[in-house]
Protein backbone atom coordinates (compact mmCIF):
# COMPACT_ATOMS: atom_id res chain seq x y z
CA UNK A 1 0.00 0.00 0.00
CA UNK A 2 3.01 2.34 0.14
CA UNK A 3 2.86 5.28 -2.29
CA UNK A 4 6.31 6.12 -3.70
CA UNK A 5 6.97 9.72 -4.83
CA UNK A 6 5.61 10.37 -8.33
CA UNK A 7 9.00 10.50 -10.07
CA UNK A 8 10.09 7.22 -8.49
CA UNK A 9 6.74 5.61 -9.22
CA UNK A 10 7.09 6.61 -12.88
CA UNK A 11 10.51 4.93 -13.09
CA UNK A 12 9.17 1.80 -11.39
CA UNK A 13 6.19 1.73 -13.75
CA UNK A 14 8.43 2.05 -16.82
CA UNK A 15 10.60 -0.77 -15.41
CA UNK A 16 7.55 -3.06 -15.17
CA UNK A 17 6.42 -2.02 -18.68
CA UNK A 18 9.83 -2.76 -20.20
CA UNK A 19 9.67 -6.30 -18.81
CA UNK A 20 6.09 -6.82 -19.95
CA UNK A 21 6.24 -5.27 -23.42
CA UNK A 22 7.99 -8.09 -25.34
CA UNK A 23 5.31 -10.58 -24.24
CA UNK A 24 2.60 -8.25 -25.53
CA UNK A 25 4.37 -7.88 -28.88
CA UNK A 26 4.71 -11.65 -29.32
CA UNK A 27 1.10 -12.44 -28.34
CA UNK A 28 -0.30 -9.73 -30.61
CA UNK A 29 1.82 -10.88 -33.56
CA UNK A 30 0.87 -14.56 -33.21
CA UNK A 31 -2.87 -13.88 -32.81
CA UNK A 32 -2.96 -11.32 -35.65
CA UNK A 33 -1.22 -13.71 -38.05
CA UNK A 34 -3.58 -16.54 -37.09
CA UNK A 35 -6.50 -14.30 -38.07
CA UNK A 36 -4.80 -13.25 -41.32
CA UNK A 37 -4.96 -9.53 -40.55
CA UNK A 38 -3.56 -6.83 -42.82
CA UNK A 39 -0.62 -4.66 -41.60
CA UNK A 40 -2.97 -1.83 -40.54
CA UNK A 41 -5.27 -4.30 -38.81
CA UNK A 42 -2.25 -5.71 -36.96
CA UNK A 43 -1.43 -2.19 -35.69
CA UNK A 44 -5.03 -1.78 -34.49
CA UNK A 45 -4.93 -5.23 -32.87
CA UNK A 46 -1.76 -4.36 -30.95
CA UNK A 47 -3.16 -1.01 -29.83
CA UNK A 48 -6.23 -2.76 -28.42
CA UNK A 49 -4.01 -5.31 -26.63
CA UNK A 50 -2.16 -2.40 -24.98
CA UNK A 51 -5.43 -0.67 -24.07
CA UNK A 52 -6.90 -3.81 -22.50
CA UNK A 53 -3.71 -4.79 -20.64
CA UNK A 54 -3.11 -1.27 -19.33
CA UNK A 55 -6.72 -0.76 -18.23
CA UNK A 56 -6.92 -4.17 -16.50
CA UNK A 57 -3.60 -3.57 -14.72
CA UNK A 58 -4.92 -0.27 -13.35
CA UNK A 59 -8.30 -1.77 -12.35
CA UNK A 60 -6.84 -4.89 -10.73
CA UNK A 61 -4.30 -3.00 -8.63
CA UNK A 62 -6.80 -0.39 -7.43
CA UNK A 63 -10.13 -2.26 -7.37
CA UNK A 64 -9.44 -5.95 -7.97
CA UNK A 65 -6.94 -8.18 -6.16
CA UNK A 66 -4.90 -5.13 -5.08
CA UNK A 67 -1.55 -6.86 -5.67
CA UNK A 68 1.42 -5.72 -7.81
CA UNK A 69 0.61 -8.17 -10.61
CA UNK A 70 0.88 -7.50 -14.32
CA UNK A 71 -2.22 -8.18 -16.41
CA UNK A 72 -1.71 -9.29 -19.99
CA UNK A 73 -2.92 -11.69 -22.69
CA UNK A 74 -3.27 -15.28 -21.44
CA UNK A 75 -1.26 -18.02 -23.17
CA UNK A 76 -4.15 -20.48 -22.81
CA UNK A 77 -6.48 -18.02 -24.56
CA UNK A 78 -3.88 -17.32 -27.25
CA UNK A 79 -3.78 -21.04 -28.02
CA UNK A 80 -7.58 -20.97 -28.22
CA UNK A 81 -7.40 -17.98 -30.56
CA UNK A 82 -5.05 -19.83 -32.91
CA UNK A 83 -7.05 -23.06 -32.72
CA UNK A 84 -10.40 -21.39 -33.42
CA UNK A 85 -9.12 -18.96 -36.08
CA UNK A 86 -10.64 -21.05 -38.92
CA UNK A 87 -14.07 -20.60 -37.26
CA UNK A 88 -13.82 -16.83 -37.69
CA UNK A 89 -13.50 -13.91 -35.26
CA UNK A 90 -17.25 -13.75 -34.33
CA UNK A 91 -17.14 -17.35 -33.05
CA UNK A 92 -14.03 -16.55 -31.00
CA UNK A 93 -15.74 -13.46 -29.60
CA UNK A 94 -18.76 -15.54 -28.53
CA UNK A 95 -16.60 -18.11 -26.75
CA UNK A 96 -14.45 -15.48 -25.00
CA UNK A 97 -17.59 -13.59 -23.94
CA UNK A 98 -19.06 -16.75 -22.32
CA UNK A 99 -15.79 -17.44 -20.51
CA UNK A 100 -15.59 -13.87 -19.24
CA UNK A 101 -19.17 -13.93 -17.95
CA UNK A 102 -18.45 -17.24 -16.16
CA UNK A 103 -15.44 -15.79 -14.33
CA UNK A 104 -17.32 -12.61 -13.43
CA UNK A 105 -20.10 -14.73 -11.91
CA UNK A 106 -17.63 -16.92 -9.97
CA UNK A 107 -15.98 -13.83 -8.48
CA UNK A 108 -19.11 -11.82 -7.72
CA UNK A 109 -21.02 -14.78 -6.23
CA UNK A 110 -18.03 -15.43 -3.92
CA UNK A 111 -17.59 -19.01 -5.07
CA UNK A 112 -13.78 -18.81 -5.32
CA UNK A 113 -13.38 -19.07 -1.54
CA UNK A 114 -14.00 -22.81 -1.82
CA UNK A 115 -10.76 -23.16 -3.82
CA UNK A 116 -8.50 -21.20 -1.46
CA UNK A 117 -8.01 -23.99 1.18
CA UNK A 118 -6.51 -26.22 -1.50
CA UNK A 119 -3.53 -23.89 -1.99
CA UNK A 120 -1.27 -25.32 0.71
CA UNK A 121 2.46 -24.61 1.19
CA UNK A 122 3.38 -27.40 -1.24
CA UNK A 123 0.95 -26.16 -3.89
CA UNK A 124 2.07 -22.52 -3.66
CA UNK A 125 5.74 -23.53 -3.69
CA UNK A 126 5.25 -25.69 -6.78
CA UNK A 127 3.44 -22.86 -8.58
CA UNK A 128 6.29 -20.44 -7.89
CA UNK A 129 8.91 -22.91 -9.10
CA UNK A 130 6.87 -23.98 -12.13
CA UNK A 131 6.64 -20.39 -13.31
CA UNK A 132 10.41 -20.24 -13.59
CA UNK A 133 10.92 -23.66 -15.15
CA UNK A 134 8.02 -23.61 -17.64
CA UNK A 135 9.21 -20.27 -19.03
CA UNK A 136 12.63 -21.76 -19.86
CA UNK A 137 11.67 -22.80 -23.43
CA UNK A 138 10.72 -19.18 -24.11
CA UNK A 139 13.82 -17.86 -22.34
CA UNK A 140 16.40 -20.04 -24.11
CA UNK A 141 15.99 -18.58 -27.65
CA UNK A 142 16.20 -15.05 -26.26
CA UNK A 143 19.44 -15.67 -24.36
CA UNK A 144 21.09 -17.76 -27.08
CA UNK A 145 20.28 -15.24 -29.81
CA UNK A 146 18.26 -17.73 -31.87
CA UNK A 147 16.46 -16.09 -34.81
CA UNK A 148 15.87 -16.64 -38.52
CA UNK A 149 19.41 -15.55 -39.38
CA UNK A 150 21.00 -17.63 -36.58
CA UNK A 151 18.91 -20.80 -36.06
CA UNK A 152 21.60 -22.30 -33.81
CA UNK A 153 22.16 -19.09 -31.84
CA UNK A 154 25.32 -17.03 -31.37
CA UNK A 155 28.01 -17.66 -28.78
CA UNK A 156 28.80 -13.94 -28.49
CA UNK A 157 25.15 -13.10 -27.76
CA UNK A 158 24.94 -15.83 -25.11
CA UNK A 159 28.16 -14.57 -23.49
CA UNK A 160 26.68 -11.07 -23.34
CA UNK A 161 23.46 -12.47 -21.85
CA UNK A 162 25.41 -14.27 -19.10
CA UNK A 163 27.39 -11.11 -18.35
CA UNK A 164 24.17 -9.12 -18.14
CA UNK A 165 22.57 -11.70 -15.81
CA UNK A 166 25.55 -11.41 -13.45
CA UNK A 167 25.51 -7.60 -13.71
CA UNK A 168 21.83 -7.37 -12.72
CA UNK A 169 22.37 -9.84 -9.86
CA UNK A 170 25.39 -7.84 -8.58
CA UNK A 171 23.49 -4.54 -8.86
CA UNK A 172 20.51 -6.00 -7.00
CA UNK A 173 22.76 -7.32 -4.22
CA UNK A 174 25.18 -4.42 -3.69
CA UNK A 175 23.13 -1.32 -4.43
CA UNK A 176 21.00 0.18 -1.69
CA UNK A 177 17.86 2.28 -1.45
CA UNK A 178 16.35 3.68 -4.63
CA UNK A 179 19.17 2.42 -6.87
CA UNK A 180 18.67 -1.14 -5.69
CA UNK A 181 15.00 -0.95 -6.68
CA UNK A 182 15.98 0.04 -10.24
CA UNK A 183 18.46 -2.82 -10.78
CA UNK A 184 16.42 -4.29 -13.64
CA UNK A 185 15.94 -1.05 -15.55
CA UNK A 186 19.66 -0.31 -15.09
CA UNK A 187 20.41 -3.76 -16.53
CA UNK A 188 18.10 -3.10 -19.49
CA UNK A 189 19.79 0.28 -20.12
CA UNK A 190 23.25 -1.28 -19.87
CA UNK A 191 22.45 -4.15 -22.22
CA UNK A 192 20.72 -1.91 -24.76
CA UNK A 193 23.72 0.44 -24.74
CA UNK A 194 26.09 -2.46 -25.45
CA UNK A 195 23.91 -3.60 -28.37
CA UNK A 196 23.86 -0.02 -29.69
CA UNK A 197 27.67 0.26 -29.81
CA UNK A 198 27.78 -3.28 -31.20
CA UNK A 199 25.66 -2.07 -34.10
CA UNK A 200 22.85 -4.53 -33.33
CA UNK A 201 20.09 -2.03 -32.48
CA UNK A 202 17.44 -1.27 -35.10
CA UNK A 203 15.69 2.12 -34.83
CA UNK A 204 14.05 2.06 -38.28
CA UNK A 205 10.62 1.24 -36.87
CA UNK A 206 11.00 4.11 -34.38
CA UNK A 207 11.85 6.60 -37.11
CA UNK A 208 8.92 5.53 -39.29
CA UNK A 209 6.28 5.46 -36.53
CA UNK A 210 3.87 8.35 -36.02
CA UNK A 211 3.57 10.20 -32.74
CA UNK A 212 -0.15 9.72 -32.20
CA UNK A 213 -2.90 7.49 -33.57
CA UNK A 214 -6.21 5.95 -32.52
CA UNK A 215 -7.39 2.42 -33.26
CA UNK A 216 -9.63 2.51 -36.33
CA UNK A 217 -12.24 0.32 -34.63
CA UNK A 218 -12.69 -0.85 -31.04
CA UNK A 219 -16.05 -2.59 -31.42
CA UNK A 220 -15.70 -5.64 -33.68
CA UNK A 221 -19.41 -6.34 -34.12
CA UNK A 222 -21.78 -8.87 -32.57
CA UNK A 223 -20.39 -12.27 -31.49
CA UNK A 224 -21.55 -15.61 -32.86
CA UNK A 225 -22.20 -18.49 -30.44
CA UNK A 226 -20.75 -21.70 -31.82
CA UNK A 227 -21.07 -24.55 -29.30
CA UNK A 228 -17.61 -25.94 -30.08
CA UNK A 229 -15.99 -22.51 -29.69
CA UNK A 230 -17.92 -21.83 -26.47
CA UNK A 231 -16.86 -25.15 -24.88
CA UNK A 232 -13.25 -24.66 -25.99
CA UNK A 233 -13.09 -21.13 -24.55
CA UNK A 234 -14.72 -22.15 -21.26
CA UNK A 235 -12.12 -24.92 -20.84
CA UNK A 236 -9.41 -22.40 -21.66
CA UNK A 237 -10.82 -20.11 -18.97
CA UNK A 238 -10.59 -22.99 -16.49
CA UNK A 239 -6.85 -22.89 -17.19
CA UNK A 240 -6.95 -19.10 -16.73
CA UNK A 241 -8.61 -19.55 -13.32
CA UNK A 242 -5.88 -21.96 -12.21
CA UNK A 243 -3.22 -19.60 -13.53
CA UNK A 244 -4.80 -16.51 -11.93
CA UNK A 245 -5.32 -18.12 -8.52
CA UNK A 246 -1.77 -19.46 -8.65
CA UNK A 247 -0.38 -16.03 -9.54
CA UNK A 248 -2.33 -14.30 -6.77
CA UNK A 249 -1.20 -16.85 -4.18
CA UNK A 250 2.36 -16.69 -5.53
CA UNK A 251 2.69 -12.93 -5.12
CA UNK A 252 0.87 -13.17 -1.78
CA UNK A 253 3.62 -15.48 -0.56
CA UNK A 254 6.09 -12.65 -1.28
CA UNK A 255 4.18 -9.54 -0.11
CA UNK A 256 1.67 -10.94 2.42
CA UNK A 257 -1.54 -12.99 2.31
CA UNK A 258 -3.92 -10.73 4.26
CA UNK A 259 -7.45 -10.82 2.82
CA UNK A 260 -6.52 -13.57 0.36
CA UNK A 261 -10.07 -14.90 -0.17
CA UNK A 262 -11.38 -11.45 -1.06
CA UNK A 263 -8.39 -10.77 -3.32
CA UNK A 264 -8.95 -14.00 -5.24
CA UNK A 265 -12.66 -13.29 -5.72
CA UNK A 266 -12.06 -9.71 -6.89
CA UNK A 267 -9.18 -10.77 -9.12
CA UNK A 268 -11.19 -13.49 -10.85
CA UNK A 269 -14.16 -11.13 -11.29
CA UNK A 270 -12.02 -8.48 -12.99
CA UNK A 271 -10.37 -11.14 -15.15
CA UNK A 272 -13.91 -11.96 -16.26
CA UNK A 273 -14.52 -8.28 -17.03
CA UNK A 274 -11.33 -8.35 -19.09
CA UNK A 275 -12.71 -11.31 -21.04
CA UNK A 276 -15.95 -9.45 -21.80
CA UNK A 277 -14.03 -6.39 -23.04
CA UNK A 278 -11.67 -8.63 -25.03
CA UNK A 279 -14.70 -10.15 -26.76
CA UNK A 280 -15.90 -6.66 -27.74
CA UNK A 281 -12.41 -5.67 -28.97
CA UNK A 282 -11.84 -8.98 -30.73
CA UNK A 283 -8.51 -9.61 -28.94
CA UNK A 284 -7.01 -12.15 -26.51
CA UNK A 285 -8.36 -12.05 -22.92
CA UNK A 286 -6.10 -11.28 -19.97
CA UNK A 287 -4.66 -13.11 -16.97
CA UNK A 288 -2.50 -12.13 -13.97
CA UNK A 289 1.10 -12.73 -15.06
CA UNK A 290 2.86 -15.20 -12.84
CA UNK A 291 6.39 -13.82 -13.30
CA UNK A 292 5.61 -10.79 -11.10
CA UNK A 293 6.85 -12.28 -7.77
CA UNK A 294 10.33 -12.78 -9.22
CA UNK A 295 10.52 -9.15 -10.36
CA UNK A 296 9.43 -7.99 -6.89
CA UNK A 297 12.14 -10.09 -5.24
CA UNK A 298 14.85 -8.58 -7.45
CA UNK A 299 13.69 -4.95 -7.35
CA UNK A 300 12.37 -4.90 -3.76
CA UNK A 301 9.43 -2.82 -5.02
CA UNK A 302 6.16 -4.35 -3.81
CA UNK A 303 3.95 -1.25 -4.05
CA UNK A 304 0.82 -1.88 -6.09
CA UNK A 305 0.93 1.75 -7.22
CA UNK A 306 4.12 1.05 -9.18
CA UNK A 307 2.12 -1.57 -11.08
CA UNK A 308 -0.70 0.95 -11.52
CA UNK A 309 1.80 3.28 -13.15
CA UNK A 310 2.84 0.43 -15.46
CA UNK A 311 -0.79 0.21 -16.58
CA UNK A 312 -0.82 3.98 -17.23
CA UNK A 313 2.37 3.66 -19.33
CA UNK A 314 0.75 0.90 -21.41
CA UNK A 315 -2.39 3.03 -21.89
CA UNK A 316 -0.29 5.96 -23.11
CA UNK A 317 1.74 3.67 -25.38
CA UNK A 318 -1.48 2.48 -27.00
CA UNK A 319 -1.95 5.95 -28.50
CA UNK A 320 1.73 6.74 -29.18
CA UNK A 321 3.10 4.37 -31.86
CA UNK A 322 6.56 5.93 -31.60
CA UNK A 323 6.73 4.96 -27.93
CA UNK A 324 5.63 1.44 -28.91
CA UNK A 325 8.45 1.28 -31.42
CA UNK A 326 11.00 2.52 -28.87
CA UNK A 327 10.03 -0.14 -26.34
CA UNK A 328 9.99 -2.80 -29.06
CA UNK A 329 13.54 -1.83 -30.08
CA UNK A 330 14.99 -3.21 -26.82
CA UNK A 331 16.91 -6.37 -27.85
CA UNK A 332 15.18 -9.63 -26.95
CA UNK A 333 18.43 -10.92 -25.43
CA UNK A 334 18.46 -8.05 -22.94
CA UNK A 335 14.88 -8.77 -21.87
CA UNK A 336 15.66 -12.49 -21.60
CA UNK A 337 18.70 -11.89 -19.38
CA UNK A 338 16.80 -9.61 -17.00
CA UNK A 339 13.88 -12.02 -16.88
CA UNK A 340 16.31 -14.86 -16.07
CA UNK A 341 17.34 -13.07 -12.85
CA UNK A 342 13.69 -12.53 -11.88
CA UNK A 343 12.78 -16.17 -12.47
CA UNK A 344 15.81 -17.39 -10.50
CA UNK A 345 14.60 -15.35 -7.52
CA UNK A 346 11.14 -16.81 -7.99
CA UNK A 347 12.46 -20.39 -7.79
CA UNK A 348 14.10 -19.43 -4.50
CA UNK A 349 10.77 -18.04 -3.26
CA UNK A 350 9.15 -21.37 -4.15
CA UNK A 351 11.66 -23.26 -2.02
CA UNK A 352 11.02 -20.84 0.85
CA UNK A 353 7.26 -21.36 0.54
CA UNK A 354 7.59 -25.15 0.75
CA UNK A 355 9.83 -24.99 3.82
CA UNK A 356 8.08 -22.07 5.56
CA UNK A 357 8.09 -22.11 9.37
CA UNK A 358 11.04 -24.54 9.49
CA UNK A 359 8.68 -27.23 8.29
CA UNK A 360 10.32 -30.62 7.98
CA UNK A 361 9.53 -32.39 4.71
CA UNK A 362 8.50 -36.02 4.44
CA UNK A 363 8.92 -38.51 1.63
CA UNK A 364 5.51 -37.65 0.16
CA UNK A 365 6.44 -33.95 0.03
CA UNK A 366 9.41 -34.69 -2.24
CA UNK A 367 7.07 -36.37 -4.72
CA UNK A 368 4.24 -33.86 -4.35
CA UNK A 369 6.68 -31.03 -5.11
CA UNK A 370 9.13 -32.76 -7.45
CA UNK A 371 6.83 -34.61 -9.85
CA UNK A 372 4.70 -31.62 -10.95
CA UNK A 373 7.81 -29.47 -11.39
CA UNK A 374 9.52 -32.14 -13.51
CA UNK A 375 6.50 -33.08 -15.62
CA UNK A 376 5.41 -29.47 -16.08
CA UNK A 377 8.89 -28.59 -17.33
CA UNK A 378 8.91 -31.57 -19.72
CA UNK A 379 5.54 -30.56 -21.18
CA UNK A 380 6.66 -26.93 -21.53
CA UNK A 381 9.75 -28.07 -23.46
CA UNK A 382 7.85 -30.45 -25.77
CA UNK A 383 7.32 -29.21 -29.35
CA UNK A 384 3.82 -27.93 -30.08
CA UNK A 385 3.50 -30.47 -32.92
CA UNK A 386 3.51 -33.23 -30.30
CA UNK A 387 0.05 -32.16 -29.11
CA UNK A 388 -1.40 -31.53 -32.57
CA UNK A 389 -3.20 -34.90 -32.70
CA UNK A 390 -5.15 -34.31 -29.48
CA UNK A 391 -8.69 -32.90 -29.41
CA UNK A 392 -8.67 -29.12 -29.24
CA UNK A 393 -10.17 -28.97 -25.76
CA UNK A 394 -7.60 -31.42 -24.37
CA UNK A 395 -4.72 -29.51 -25.97
CA UNK A 396 -5.52 -26.48 -23.82
CA UNK A 397 -4.93 -28.43 -20.61
CA UNK A 398 -2.05 -30.78 -21.37
CA UNK A 399 0.09 -28.54 -23.60
CA UNK A 400 0.48 -25.80 -20.97
CA UNK A 401 3.20 -26.91 -18.54
CA UNK A 402 2.15 -24.45 -15.83
CA UNK A 403 -1.52 -25.44 -15.89
CA UNK A 404 -0.74 -29.17 -16.07
CA UNK A 405 1.74 -28.86 -13.19
CA UNK A 406 -0.82 -27.04 -11.02
CA UNK A 407 -3.42 -29.72 -11.73
CA UNK A 408 -0.90 -32.46 -10.86
CA UNK A 409 0.19 -30.90 -7.58
CA UNK A 410 -3.45 -30.45 -6.52
CA UNK A 411 -4.18 -34.10 -7.31
CA UNK A 412 -1.08 -35.38 -5.52
CA UNK A 413 -1.44 -33.11 -2.48
CA UNK A 414 -5.15 -33.64 -1.85
CA UNK A 415 -6.03 -36.99 -3.40
CA UNK A 416 -3.35 -39.43 -4.57
CA UNK A 417 -0.66 -38.72 -1.92
CA UNK A 418 -2.69 -36.88 0.71
CA UNK A 419 -1.25 -36.62 4.19
CA UNK A 420 -2.00 -39.56 6.47
CA UNK A 421 -3.42 -38.67 9.90
CA UNK A 422 -0.61 -38.85 12.44
CA UNK A 423 -0.87 -41.01 15.52
CA UNK A 424 -2.61 -38.98 18.18
CA UNK A 425 -4.42 -36.66 15.79
CA UNK A 426 -8.19 -36.36 16.37
CA UNK A 427 -8.87 -38.05 13.02
CA UNK A 428 -6.56 -40.89 13.95
CA UNK A 429 -8.20 -41.41 17.36
CA UNK A 430 -11.66 -41.30 15.79
CA UNK A 431 -10.72 -43.89 13.18
CA UNK A 432 -9.15 -46.08 15.84
CA UNK A 433 -12.33 -45.96 17.93
CA UNK A 434 -14.51 -46.79 14.96
CA UNK A 435 -12.29 -49.77 14.10
CA UNK A 436 -12.45 -51.23 17.61
CA UNK A 437 -16.20 -50.77 17.93
CA UNK A 438 -16.79 -52.21 14.49
CA UNK A 439 -14.62 -55.24 15.26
Amino acid sequence: EQRPPLWRNLIYGIQWALIMFPALVVVAAVAARALGLSPQEEVDFFQKILLLSGALTVCQTLLGHGYPLQEGPATALLLTFVTLAPCGLPAIQGGVLCGGVLLLALGRLRLMRYLTPYFTANVVGVILMLIGFTLLPHLIPLMLGIDAAHPAGEGSVFALAIALVLAVAVLSHWLRGFWQSTAMILGIALGTTVFFFWGRLDFNLFREASWFSLPESLWMGLPAFDISAVITCILAYMAVIVNSVGSIHGVGEVVGTRGMARRVENGIAFTGVGGIVAAAFGVVGTVSYSASPGVILVTRVASKYAQTMCGVVLLIAAFVPRLNALLAAIPATVVGAVLCVALASQVGAGITAVTAGERSLEGRDYLVVGLPVMLGTVVAAAPSEFFAGLPRTLQLLVSNGLVLGIILVLLLEHLLLRQRPRQGDPASRQNSGQDSSGG
